[in-house]
């Protein structure tokens, strides 16, 4: 028998499809606008990092384990991406969002995009992120990280990043389809955070 009962993710997704201006209501500045922007994460995106002068510098970034937080709840995975947008623009960086899990940023030299980097990468650890499920539950999670590479050009950049992943492999602090160092949390909508609430660490216990 059929199963009717229909996501609220997925009648969100519905509305904003109605909500969106038809491409004949749109001003020329509105339809560039919706061109060169992630509807995901409201951030630039790979096009408008093409379209761009070059920069002398350029990062490249990706989120650690989204595939396994997905198979936590359908949702949490683009609650991730939005909060890492987040976390970039609050530490003051030009960022685009790529494709996926994937960003790249912009800067004059290398050295300030690794500083903001991993200014982003300690807001971003700090965050508790929150995702209301299907069935009312809520479920949060905090220490959410990214690896990145930074070089003159995307090539590098990305070449880079691949080299930071091993490193971050090698020290055990990310596996490959596994949620390491976060901590997820879901109760009730009225429970407070004291209160009738479970916890799962997922990975190796955080060192204080």
């Amino acid at each position: 028998m059929a199963d009717d009962t229909v996501k609220p993710s997925i009648i969100e997704r519905r509305v904003a499809l109605e909500e969106r201006k038809r491409v004949d209501e749109m001003s020329p500045e509105e339809m560039r606008r919706a061109l060169l922007t992630s509807d995901l994460t409201r951030l630039p995106n790979r096009r408008a990092f093409d379209e761009a002068a070059q920069a002398p510098a350029v990062a490249m970034s990706d989120v650690d384990g989204l595939k396994a937080l997905n198979k936590v709840c359908d949702d949490a995975g683009d609650a991730l991406l939005r909060a890492k947008a987040d976390a970039l623009r609050e530490a003051g960086l030009d960022a685009y969002h790529d494709k996926g899990d994937e960003f790249v940023c912009r800067g004059d030299n290398a050295e300030e995009l690794r500083t903001k980097l991993e200014r982003a990468r300690a807001i971003l650890r700090e965050r508790t992120v929150i995702v209301k499920r299907p069935d009312g539950i809520n479920l949060s999670f905090t220490g959410a990280d990214f690896s990145f590479g930074t070089g003159t050009d995307i090539a590098e950049a990305e070449l880079l990043l691949k080299r930071h992943k091993a490193e971050r492999e090698q020290r055990g602090d990310i596996g490959r389809g596994e949620l390491r160092g976060i901590t997820i949390k879901s109760h009730q909508p009225n429970d407070s955070d004291q209160a009738s609430s479970s916890f799962e660490k997922l990975g190796p216990p955080t060192t204080k």
